[in-house]
């Protein structure tokens, strides 16, 4: 897949270069520095947390006789 590094434009091969969608470490390693120093932010939460609370919480537990059997090799 051909693309254009998102750092310095440059053209890049997911076929030839190992740091695809980057052309090389040097553009990896910024654009990691840009998450690290909150230069990249995401906007707003995908799900409100507050959604993921269920009150009415229930816990199943599950009782396996041998843990590292599979059903097939029974």
């Amino acid at each position: 897949m051909k693309h254009r590094c998102p750092i310095c434009k440059n053209p890049t091969d997911s076929e030839k270069d190992a740091d695809f969608p980057f052309c090389g470490e040097r553009c990896r390693v910024r654009d990691l520095g840009n998450w690290a120093t909150e230069k990249y932010v995401v906007s707003e939460p995908i799900f409100n947390e507050d959604d993921l609370v269920d009150k009415d919480e229930k816990t199943i537990i599950l009782e396996l006789d041998n843990p590292n059997e599979s059903e097939h090799e029974r």
